[in-house]
């Protein structure tokens, strides 16, 4: 699913970028240029980055369902 369409980034491509060692909002924009246009995915790109640390560092490696990341933009 597309979590940033001014720069046609996807939640994949945000969980990844976290795997391969980004660590918050800033060093995923440095990889991906996530939020840096309009800025209304911000929270949405956040709850990823957030959700797919405590993944890795519990050892879950389940992809976001849809219904996952409305949870966790209705919770910011």
């Amino acid at each position: 699913m597309f979590v940033c369409i001014c720069n046609a980034v996807s939640d994949q491509q945000i969980a990844d970028a976290v795997k391969a060692g980004a660590r918050d909002i800033e060093d995923v924009q440095e990889v991906l240029q996530v939020s840096t246009g309009c800025g209304t995915c911000r929270q949405t790109a956040e709850a990823i980055i957030a959700n797919t640390l405590v993944q890795t560092a519990t050892g879950r490696n389940r992809q976001l369902q849809a219904n996952d990341i409305a949870t966790l933009v209705y919770a910011a």
